[in-house]
């Protein structure tokens, strides 16, 4: 037996409003590591806090007190009255526990299933409670196993390397095609979700230039103020900076164009241009894709590959699933054989 337990907060039980009520920003954990090693209960602790989870591993003396004990802590750390907030925890025990940090690692608990991210953070956290010297040693035996069992299963699978969305798709396709992608100019038209998840895409990239238009100003102002290195663009000026960029992006709620061919031809002097419209309505005239050195690229082109990629995870996830049930024996297999250790060895 392994008295281990998680207590937390993620993203299938708890909404956006309740889950920002309990992050565990750099400060925050400082404190919280503090906390925890100063009431003792745990006998080590792992604090894993992201944008969709917020979570608390831990080694107890007893398993049902260990959990009241961590459900009543995120009350009391975060000062939340139990009026004021409706908390559902996610509560695990021994094997759950350890199948659950292998599957998080590998990003099978994610929202985006198989999303790279997670692993960075996980790593984070091991390494944050090792500079706090509360993880111990088997919380860090856990951890790093399911770091590295993740890291196999991404290179055994490539599960990362197929994007879901059709934005991060279009650019993976333009990255395929269009050489030194760093050197070139952007203009996103648009502020939705996908246009959001394309930007993102393309400063990781790091993008000669993205310029942003939006039909409302307000709401590209208040982004740009957050990305500096954004320049705006006042929306009736959008046909000209289209002659000035390499690739165009469009993902607006108009119903009808917001590229219309016989506007779009003052402007146009025959250079080679992406287009994906993301729209549904379109927002490119179709016809400008018949255009010889233009490559549009529709909502429809690129579904096809969501769906080729979802079915390509899927696949992915059996494979490593299979794999990560293998660790979780080797690893209580090492649990065991430490047990038998400690209760061998002279005193």
């Amino acid at each position: 037996m392994l008295p281990l337990i998680m207590v937390g907060i993620n993203y299938k039980e708890n909404p956006l409003p309740v889950r920002e009520q309990v992050v565990f920003t750099p400060s925050r954990i400082e404190r919280a590591y503090s906390q925890l090693k100063g009431e003792r209960i745990l006998k080590e602790a792992v604090i894993l806090s992201t944008c969709n989870r917020s979570e608390i591993y831990g080694i107890v003396d007893d398993i049902e007190e260990g959990i009241v004990y961590l459900k009543e802590f995120y009350q009391r750390f975060f000062s939340l009255p139990q009026s004021a907030i409706k908390l559902v925890f996610r509560t695990d025990q021994e094997r759950e526990v350890v199948q659950y940090v292998f599957e998080v690692a590998s990003g099978f608990q994610s929202m985006i299933l198989g999303e790279d991210q997670i692993l960075g953070q996980v790593k984070n956290a091991y390494e944050t409670s090792l500079a706090w010297r509360a993880g111990g040693v088997f919380l860090n035996k856990l951890f790093l196993y399911a770091i590295t069992t993740a890291k196999s299963i991404k290179t055994a699978t490539g599960i990362s390397e197929n994007p879901l969305s059709s934005a991060a798709i279009g650019i993976k396709l333009m990255e395929q095609h269009i050489k030194d992608l760093e050197d070139k100019k952007v203009l996103v038209i648009g502020l939705g979700e996908m246009s959001r998840v394309a930007i993102h895409h393309l400063r990781y990239r790091d993008v000669k230039g993205i310029y942003v238009t939006n039909r409302t100003r307000t709401k590209m102002v208040d982004f740009a103020a957050q990305y500096p290195e954004i320049i705006q663009i006042d929306f009736t000026e959008r046909y000209e900076k289209m002659n000035e960029v390499d690739i165009i992006i469009s993902c607006t709620s108009a119903p009808h164009f917001v590229v219309y061919k016989e506007t779009f031809l003052q402007y146009y002097k025959g250079q080679e241009l992406w287009i994906l419209d993301l729209s549904v309505p379109r927002d490119v005239e179709p016809s400008i894709g018949n255009i010889e050195a233009i490559h549009l690229y529709e909502i429809d082109d690129l579904q096809k590959i969501v769906e080729e990629n979802i079915e390509k995870r899927m696949k992915a996830v059996e494979i490593g699933m299979e794999r990560i049930g293998e660790n979780v024996d080797k690893y209580f297999q090492w649990v065991k054989k430490r047990q038998e250790r400690a209760v061998n060895s002279p005193r």
